[in-house]
């Protein structure tokens, strides 16, 4: 199916809105990071104080993605989507006026709120609204937002910073901006279609296997069955848990995790400690490696719905791959010579990390069941920044205390890298039974 089929099906004004909020969400981060030494003098508070708040919008995403996939499974999502968006707009705004610490706290924790959608709402919303031969390049072009932002976020601030006096503060207006921005895409959210939930499910399983009947199941309404109950929320986890490929997939994510959240923390170190780079130069690198990602992202969900179209097993051993090798990415980086290798191996490292979240988002959509998938999503999330998040501050800070941070990154990264691999080529063996198992 060419993408032009594919986008006749869904409508190119979801994907189009959608990305334009994974975009914005992500400028909105890199935009925060590159202002922050103006935002700390402009407020008088302290370099501490400034990334304990900048890590408040990404705490919260982590706590809210999970009642959101619960609401998700139930309510209207496009709703949800567009007045989380809202939500985030306001909060981008307020940023613009902020006055002191606390105010700027309040405002970033109601932004991680209204950020925390991305996940389970629009990745459901995506996965129901284009058909399966399609997904991959949906989620694929959905993701690529993501390193998309973080290239053009420090581009916006230099905009403003180069347009707006000094006096004026710069940084106030570009959130001001960002906020304009979102209320518009939170108004076209809401004015999305809903898709029908479990619409593509009786199309023909990978290979040409029929699928059963299901022509009686309802074309029309909010899911499979509007009539039905939504499950409790214990035998909602029961029943994920029950998928096997599923339970191997938050497993290889919970390892995965260690290198996702921790990892890139101490290669700024790193980069400050031992190439000598300051924070405009970091954020210039960071930017670049983005590049890595936004490639790694299109070519994923191009490779991956071809992949899954012939075999869905191989298509779960191109993310297993990928990220079995990111790891070693990372160690390159840690004992990198100079600059320059340190750029070229994070680009093929983002390259990677997108390369196999995307074939494995295709991978959950196809084993979860439709009424459940917004949880689903935000268990994804759950288990990368939880999870993995929590284990590898513990994990990585310890192996830093032992051997310093080089070695550390060099020891955790590629073990915990190939841990997620093999979990994933595990769960492979359970994959075509699931699928057909969520066609039933």
């Amino acid at each position: 199916m060419t993408f032009r089929e594919v986008m006749s099906v869904g409508g190119r004004m979801t994907l189009g809105v959608l990305v334009g909020l994974q975009l914005l969400d992500s400028v909105d981060g890199s935009m925060f990071a590159v202002f922050a030494p103006e935002i700390r003098e402009s407020l008088g508070i302290t370099s501490a104080a400034i990334a304990t708040v900048g890590a408040l919008a990404g705490v919260m995403v982590s706590l809210a993605a999970l009642p959101l996939g619960l609401l998700g499974d139930r309510r209207r999502r496009t709703t949800i989507a567009g007045l989380c968006t809202l939500a985030w707009a306001v909060a981008a705004g307020l940023l613009g006026l902020v006055q002191n610490l606390w105010q700027v706290a309040m405002t970033r924790i109601l932004a991680g709120i209204g950020k925390a959608n991305e996940g389970p709402i629009q990745m459901s919303i995506l996965t129901d609204a284009y058909p399966p031969a399609g997904r991959g390049r949906v989620l694929g072009l959905h993701r690529g937002a993501q390193p998309l932002g973080i290239v053009a976020g420090p581009l916006v601030a230099a905009l403003f910073a180069a347009v707006v006096p000094t006096g004026y503060e710069p940084w106030r207006w570009a959130f001001a901006f960002v906020a304009v921005s979102g209320l518009v895409l939170g108004v076209a959210t809401l004015r999305l279609r809903e898709p029908v939930r479990g619409r593509f499910e009786q199309e023909a399983l990978p290979g040409g296997e029929p699928l059963p009947d299901l022509s009686a199941r309802p074309k029309q309404g909010r899911g499979l069955d509007p009539g039905a109950r939504p499950l409790p929320l214990s035998a909602a986890f029961a029943r994920l848990r029950k998928i096997r490929t599923f339970s191997f997939v938050m497993i290889a994510l919970g390892a995965f995790g260690l290198c996702l959240t921790t990892v890139p923390i101490y290669l700024n170190l790193i980069l400050e400690d031992h190439l000598g780079q300051g924070t405009t130069a970091r954020g210039m690198i960071a930017a670049v490696g983005a590049l890595g990602g936004l490639a790694g992202a299109v070519l994923g969900g191009i490779y991956s719905d071809r992949l899954f179209r012939r075999s869905p097993t191989a298509s779960l051993y191109l993310a297993g791959g990928a990220l079995a090798v990111l790891g070693i990415g990372f160690a390159v980086q840690a004992y990198s010579p100079n600059v320059a290798t340190f750029v070229v191996s994070g680009m093929l490292t983002q390259a990677m990390t997108f390369a196999g979240l995307v074939p494995l988002s295709l991978i959950v959509a196809s084993v979860t069941p439709p009424e459940l998938r917004a949880t689903a999503f935000a268990l994804v999330g759950l288990y990368l920044a939880v999870v993995g998040g929590l284990g590898g501050a513990l994990l990585t800070g310890l192996a830093e205390r032992l051997w310093g941070a080089q070695a550390a990154i060099a020891v955790v990264a590629p073990a915990a890298s190939i841990v997620a691999g093999l979990m994933l080529v595990r769960g492979a063996a359970h994959l075509l039974h699931d699928i057909r198992a969520n066609h039933r």
